[in-house]
C-alpha cells in the first residue's frame, strides 16, 4: 500500500525548489530463476542545496528510505554526474521471492517511494521462455497541480533496464547490448513495458553438442580397446 500523501510532499519539494530527480531501476533475470536488481534515486544539486537549507542530509527525505529497508537489502550514497542520492539493491532465488520482496517494500510508506515509477511489473518464465511486463505510474496529475508538461519534463527522468537470458525476441530490435533492453519513463503518462527472450534453441544446440561429444568418447573408447 503506497503512502500517497508523504509522495505528494516529496513531488511538491522537487517543484517549489525547482530541483530534478532520476529514477533508476536495473534488474537482472537468470536462467535458473534467480537474479538481482538495483533501484536508484538521484537528486540534483539543487535539490541538495534545498535539503541542506531545510535542515536535512544531502540526500534528503531519502534518508528516511535507506533507514526503512528490511533485512537483506543493502544501500549506499550514489553518485552520478552531478547528481547525489541513494542505490538500494537486493537479490532473489525464485519469482515469488522477487514478488515478496517488492510487496515488502511497497508495504512502508518510506520504502514504497522506490518503487513509485512502477505501477506493475511481473517476471514469467514457461518452457524457457522468459517474459518481464508490467506499467509504469503516471507521476503528475496536471490538473490539480496545474503543472506545465515541458515544465516536468525537466524535473523527472526515470529510467527501467531488463536483462534475460537467452535471446530476445521482443521488442525485436536490430542491436541489442548484453542481452539488455533499457525503457524511458517520463512520468507524464501511463506506459507499458514488455521483453522477452528464449533459451528454447540455445537448450538445442546443447543437447546436440552434448550428444555429439558421447558419440565421439563412444567410438573413441572403442577404438582404444579394439587396439590393445
Amino acid at each position: 500500500m503506497r503512502n500517497y500523501r508523504n509522495i505528494v510532499i516529496v513531488f511538491l519539494c522537487i517543484f517549489f525548489s525547482a530541483c530534478e530527480a532520476e529514477w533508476v531501476m536495473d534488474l537482472e533475470v537468470n536462467e535458473d530463476e534467480s537474479g538481482k536488481y538495483s533501484i536508484s534515486i538521484l537528486l540534483d544539486q539543487e535539490a541538495q542545496i534545498y535539503a541542506i537549507e531545510t535542515g536535512q542530509t544531502e540526500i534528503g527525505g531519502l534518508q528516511s528510505i535507506i533507514e526503512s529497508l528490511p533485512d537483506g537489502y543493502g544501500s549506499s550514497v550514489y553518485e552520478k554526474d552531478n547528481m547525489f542520492g541513494i542505490m538500494v539493491r537486493n537479490s532473489f532465488n525464485s519469482i515469488d521471492e522477487f514478488d515478496e520482496q517488492l510487496d515488502v517494500l511497497l508495504n512502508n510508506e518510506n520504502t514504497s517511494l522506490l518503487l513509485l515509477p512502477i505501477q506493475e511489473i511481473k517476471i514469467e518464465i514457461v518452457d524457457g521462455d522468459y517474459l518481464v511486463s508490467g506499467n509504469f505510474s503516471t507521476l503528475f496529475n496536471f490538473e490539480e497541480s496545474k503543472i506545465d508538461p515541458l515544465a516536468a519534463e525537466q524535473l523527472y527522468s526515470g529510467t527501467l533496464s531488463v536483462k534475460l537470458p537467452g535471446r530476445i525476441t521482443k521488442p525485436d530490435l536490430e542491436e541489442i547490448n548484453d542481452n539488455t533492453i533499457i525503457f524511458a519513463h517520463s512520468g507524464l503518462l501511463e506506459q507499458t513495458f514488455e521483453v522477452e527472450s528464449t533459451t528454447s534453441n540455445i537448450n538445442i544446440v546443447r543437447i546436440l553438442i552434448f550428444s555429439i561429444l558421447a558419440v565421439a568418447i563412444y567410438f573413441f573408447g572403442r577404438q582404444v580397446i579394439n587396439n590393445k
